[in-house]
């Protein structure tokens, strides 16, 4: 409401003073004439506004988007840990009944640079079996990669200076549910809400291949939605759902 009210008085105060400019160039200008110039000037004030809330709910960049390869790729990183975790209950690394872990990932890549720039990761773990090592670990979490395409070009909260797009990665075990969450920053609420709008639009039409049950229940259990500015995909995998997968022949 407060938006209409600010828009309603600037149409106002900028067709009255092209009114008033008009006025002092010449007396002589016609009534008409004057009018059509203020209105000529209203339907241009119009057209910036609507143009730019435009821009903001649906940018340019985000509806390249493939959301159908996007959620391809997501089903195909959470199969992959998945299996990682089959492996290491096989090694007598990970226990369910025991161990739980959470591991957070955040990758910043600079943007508005020449070339394709190198991520830079910083990774964080805690809680977590001793008999897991760091190189398992960062097997586990570097299927998830590249997510920072999400992300708008965001001044670096650091430095203040360099901008860069992120992604953030948070996996989470504790002895009820496996739960995978990827994030990444938008500049507007309305950015992120359009995202995860898309995402849920193509994950109600999303074709499952019969011959992959693990993603079928990966995609069962996986959510899309926007807060604080973010985008947020989502999956919780509760523990009869791990379970399940694990005693799969091949945890395809």
């Amino acid at each position: 409401m407060s938006h209409r009210k600010n828009y309603n008085s600037l149409v106002f105060l900028t067709t009255l003073s092209v009114y008033l400019g008009l006025v002092l160039v010449g007396g002589a200008v016609a009534p008409s004439v004057l009018a059509q110039a203020a209105l000529t000037r209203d339907f241009d004030i119009k057209s910036e506004i609507v143009l730019e809330d435009d821009l903001d709910k649906k940018p340019d960049n985000d509806e390249l988007i493939n959301f159908a390869d996007s959620l391809g790729s997501y089903f195909d990183e959470v199969e992959t840990l998945i299996k990682d975790l089959k492996e290491f209950q096989k090694a007598d690394k990970f226990n369910l009944d025991v161990n739980g872990f959470e591991i957070n990932r955040q990758l910043n890549a600079a943007c508005n640079v020449n070339g394709d720039p190198v991520a830079k990761s910083t990774l964080s773990i805690k809680n977590f079996g001793e008999r897991l090592l760091q190189v398992d670990v960062n097997n586990a979490v570097s299927a998830f990669s590249g997510w920072e395409y999400l992300s708008d070009c965001l001044k670096d909260e650091k430095s203040g200076k360099s901008f860069s797009t992120s992604s953030k990665l948070k996996l989470s075990y504790d002895n009820t549910e496996l739960k995978v969450e990827i994030s990444a920053p938008k500049l507007t609420r309305q950015r992120s809400e359009f995202l995860a709008e898309r995402f849920n639009q193509t994950y109600s039409t999303y074709k499952i291949d019969e011959e992959k049950p693990v993603v079928r229940i990966i995609h069962e259990n996986t959510s899309f939605k926007s807060e604080n500015n973010q985008i947020f995909i989502v999956t919780r995998l509760p523990r009869g759902s791990i379970d399940s997968l694990l005693a799969q022949k091949d945890a395809q």
